[in-house]
């Protein structure tokens, strides 16, 4: 690539996502021929392919996530991802989510992954932020504005969205709560988060426990449940809303990569509506409802 076509995709970055700003002093960026430079400090932070490499300063703490998180990207594209059925439960549940907010405004999708949520939000209004760069070489297919960075360190300017989705991510952090607050920073007064983190119960504490000790997890993996979950929300957040969500589809359904069960499923059609719809009535049911795999949380910014 030459360098004028270097310096056009630093350029298109900065107008794709106005609300970049450096991680040393929070000062706007520039592009030039090798990234993009602080306009205070003189940092540069490189591109590749038109997406920002914005990692911060202790990147050795996450070393072992980044590992895992790349290694298991062509999985979860050619299974997890792959399979209709899968397919079908996890568009289920992100719908669900998505339907908890307006998605008018500007809309930060931290922990992006392979760029799910680009199916169902304008990809103009969304911004996807990830650890790994081998999930973002497969979320650039379907949308541009990407960052490679630190969900505990956000290279967002203060105020700059209106909605943030946090799908699967707090559970991989090793400081949970300073990613919450940064949510808090990033998001504009009255901005809203959605969050869908893991829930601790009877059906899943021991079949997380023994998954957690394979190779699609690193150490800093949580079996979170609503107490903590509150616990890292509110000093910043009031919740809004609590809802409990997967018991037999979930496992069944969801992770082919990792319990290949529901192959051997006869009539899968029918079989995967009666297991959607199951899940769903069990969610609705007092004390069986809170014994579910995960859990959404929406909740408001605070002044």
């Amino acid at each position: 690539m030459s360098e004028t076509a270097v310096a056009d995709t630093s350029a298109s970055i900065l107008q794709r996502m106005p609300e970049l700003v450096c991680l040393k002093c929070q000062a706007d960026l520039a592009a030039q021929d090798d990234g993009l430079r602080c306009a205070a400090c003189g940092r540069v932070y490189p591109t590749d392919a038109g997406i920002p490499t914005m990692l911060g300063e202790e990147m050795s703490r996450f070393a072992e996530e980044i590992a895992v998180q790349d290694r298991v990207a062509l999985e979860y594209e050619s299974k997890r991802y792959k399979d209709e059925y899968a397919q079908r439960y996890h568009a289920w549940w992100t719908d669900r989510m998505t339907s908890k907010v307006s998605l008018d405004g500007r809309i930060l999708d931290n922990g992006c992954g392979l760029g799910l949520l680009a199916e169902q939000i304008s990809a103009d209004r969304l911004v996807g932020l990830d650890i790994s760069s081998e999930m973002l070489t497969r979320a650039r297919q379907t949308y541009d504005n990407l960052v490679l960075g630190n969900s505990q360190e956000l290279p967002f300017r203060d105020g700059s969205f209106d909605v943030a989705f946090c799908r699967s991510l707090l559970h991989h952090l090793p400081e949970p709560e300073t990613a919450v607050r940064e949510m808090h920073r990033v998001l504009r007064p009255n901005g809203q988060i959605v969050l869908a983190d893991t829930n601790a119960s009877l059906l899943s504490t021991l079949p997380r426990r023994i998954a957690y000790s394979g190779d699609h997890f690193s150490d800093d993996h949580k079996n979170l449940n609503r107490r903590m979950l509150e616990g890292y929300l509110t000093p910043h957040f009031t919740i809004d809303e609590i809802e409990y969500f997967g018991y037999i589809a979930y496992p069944l359904m969801g992770f082919p990569d990792m319990v290949r069960v529901f192959r051997f499923v006869p009539f899968k059609p029918i079989a995967a509506r009666a297991l959607m719809a199951t899940d769903a009535v069990l969610s609705n049911i007092p004390l069986i409802r809170t014994q579910s795999w995960g859990i959404f949380i929406k909740a408001t910014r605070k002044a």
